[in-house]
């Protein structure tokens, strides 16, 4: 995350003024020992000297928190204003050199992504410049870059491959509302009910699913399909028409991608040696040609096919992307009606073709943005509420400019950080790259086979397969494995918004099951300065669900403990941080239960919130000890306070 530069306040306080003086380390000057010295010096407060009335001056103190407040809050959520006036001019090679190398990522990746949301590859590029640039001003996590990735791609093509461009532009500009309306409301807590391991299932599904819509692409064969099950039924039914050069060509650029992968890993240096010049000077040629091997191999695919279309009269034996939309798009907002089928579409009856994608496409982009954000985050906090408002803005801004729904990227962020990135503005350069792009080099793009787009599509997704965390999760919960392969099957079963939805349900059920049904310990204590007693203990919070099921679970108990029904019972309530109606009711009638009996019952260690409810609940005196002499005094058979007067007691 970047800071920009460290602010280092000293309050100092003194009878005679009672003033703080706040110190920047930016603008303060170090003596010949090296201690900081005041340079620029600011107060706040009234000092002794000031001939102002009090009130004078409290109402100028008044109105200078609201100043700051007003300050602070815009850099928080304008991160720029904080840390661009602070930027080194050193950070600038850095940041180039990091914008640079992710462009080169990025731009045959996103015109690999438009094809793959079955857009024209244009709409990739149109999507990784002003997101770029928007996310500078807003965004907090350096390493973060804003463009296509391949989990927006495959739900833009569910929601909209059947209606046209206009509405994956629509979809991008409503995800962004609803990204921002998150932030704004805060509702950021909302995601946190979709856990780790669904998500886990979620991300390894779509890169099952991306990666099998590549196949066709990969073979050169033609047809349509939008299921993980129609898909490979397809590609059976069509196996035969497999064009060879298609295949040959699309299976060698697998093997170049991945074998520069893992290249990259081989040139390490020996643990407890520094690298010598040479051994630094391969290891950066060897890292940035590994890193930038999906411009490297669509440069060489490009070169092939144009050596063939000029040489031997225009045929070239694989398939071409085609003609690109050369130059910016326009700048306008989304269409708000269309014809779809010789009907006219209102911007209603357009939101409603979109279906559930206007919710399920900026929950997901939500989820996976704050996920990479805390993933580079350097062990900072990461503001959850403003990642969301960036997000929102970005795709709002995007969608004036032709852009499909539009995320960080986990492969971005990790090129961007091995890369030295300083700060968000390496983001600048990386737009500035796909505008040149756009502007330049579009003619050339026709030659790009689309076995080369499917190639880089298919590497760079078969990592996310998340294989390495079923060992841990079958190891220490079986549990959360079982969420996870709920979600990854009804996501390629079902589709990828339903195995979502079904995922959470089936994690929201498991949660529910454990609030429904807390472990009460029951244990029989004796010590040789107090009387012999049974003490149940509530491992949470006691809430309506649960009260039936703890009442039993005491009852029951206590029947295989004690059955002459002579020891009392202690029930003791630390544990219990809020209780609501019914639970009380439950525990009243716990110690009703008990007194037919004849048996002694008594609560002990209740929060004050939690004697109040009980308070005003019960209808019989319940005994309360609020210390461990007390206990031992009711014990013994001392007198008591009902519940009603320890709660006068602690007000």
């Amino acid at each position: 995350m970047y800071s920009g530069g460290r602010t280092l306040s000293v309050i100092v306080r003194t009878p005679q003024s009672h003033r703080a003086v706040a110190f920047d380390t930016l603008n303060a000057e170090k003596d010949d020992n090296g201690a900081l010295k005041d340079k620029m010096p600011r107060s706040y407060g009234v000092s002794n000297s000031s001939k102002r009335s009090f009130g004078d001056g409290a109402g100028k103190k008044t109105a200078q928190c609201s100043t700051d407040c007003l300050v602070d809050t815009l850099k928080k959520r304008v991160p720029v204003i904080s840390w661009l006036p602070r930027y080194p001019l050193k950070n600038i090679v850095p940041d180039l050199i990091a914008g640079f190398t992710v462009g080169l990522t990025l731009i045959p990746q996103s015109m690999g992504y438009a094809v793959l949301a079955g857009l024209e590859p244009q709409y990739g590029l149109y999507s990784a410049f002003l997101g770029s640039f928007v996310y500078i001003i807003f965004g907090t996590v350096k390493e973060v870059n804003m463009g296509p990735a391949a989990l927006l791609a495959l739900l833009t093509f569910n929601y909209t491959h059947h209606l046209g461009p206009q509405f994956a532009v629509l979809l991008c500009f409503l995800a962004g509302c609803v990204e921002l309306l998150f932030g704004i409301l805060h509702l950021g807590f909302l995601v946190n009910f979709i856990s780790a391991p669904v998500v886990s299932g979620f991300t390894s599904a779509a890169a099952f699913m991306v990666a099998s819509a590549q196949v066709k692409g990969l073979l050169g064969l033609k047809f349509d399909a939008d299921s993980f099950a129609s898909i490979w039924t397809a590609v059976f039914n069509h196996i035969h028409e497999t064009k060879l050069w298609d295949a040959v060509l699309g299976g060698c650029c697998c093997v170049f991608l991945l074998t520069l992968r893992f290249l990259k890993d081989s040139f390490k240096v020996e643990e407890g040696r520094s690298p010598t010049c040479c051994q630094k000077f391969i290891r950066g040629s060897v890292w940035f040609l590994c890193t930038s091997r999906n411009a490297l191999i669509v440069l060489i695919s490009m070169g092939i096919a144009y050596y063939f279309h000029y040489n031997y009269e225009e045929v070239v034996p694989f398939m071409l992307t085609g003609k690109v939309e050369p130059g910016l798009p326009p700048f306008a907002f989304p269409a708000f009606s269309t014809e779809v089928n010789n009907r006219t579409l209102n911007i209603f009856e357009m939101v409603g073709e979109l279906k559930s994608g206007v919710i399920v496409v900026p929950v997901v982009a939500i989820i996976a943005n704050v996920a990479i954000g805390k993933a580079f985050a350097s062990g900072q906090i990461l503001d959850a509420t403003q990642e969301m408002v960036a997000l929102g803005l970005c795709n709002i801004a995007g969608s004036i400019v032709g852009s499909m729904p539009a995320m960080g990227s986990f492969s971005r962020s990790a090129v961007s950080n091995a890369s030295g990135v300083r700060s968000p503005l390496a983001g600048l350069y990386t737009g500035v790259m796909v505008i040149l792009s756009l502007s330049l080099l579009t003619p050339y793009f026709f030659f790009i086979p689309r076995a080369t787009l499917a190639a880089v599509i298919m590497c760079a997704v078969i990592f996310m397969v998340e294989v390495d965390k079923i060992a841990p999760m079958w190891r220490n919960n079986k549990r959360d494995l079982l969420s996870s392969l709920a979600t990854f099957a009804a996501c390629l079963a079902l589709g990828m918004e339903m195995g979502l939805v079904i995922g959470a349900a089936v994690d929201i059920s498991f949660l529910l099951y454990f609030s429904a049904t807390p472990k009460v310990n029951v244990d029989t204590i004796s010590s040789a300065c107090g009387p012999e007693y049974i003490l149940a203990t509530p491992t949470q919070g006691l809430l309506f669900p649960a009260a039936d099921f703890v009442r039993t679970q005491i009852q029951s108990s206590l029947a295989d403990i004690d059955e002459n029904n002579h020891l009392p019972v202690v029930i003791d309530c630390r544990n219990i941080q809020k209780l609501d109606c019914t639970a009380a009711q439950s525990l009243e009638a716990v110690a009703r239960d008990c007194n037919k009996q004849e048996r002694l019952v008594v609560f002990c260690g209740m929060k004050k919130s939690v004697l109040s409810m009980m308070m005003g609940i019960c209808k019989e005196r319940i005994k309360h000890a609020s210390s461990e002499s007390e206990l031992t005094s009711l014990l013994r058979g001392g007198n008591f306070k009902s519940m009603r007067e320890t709660a006068l007691l602690l007000r």
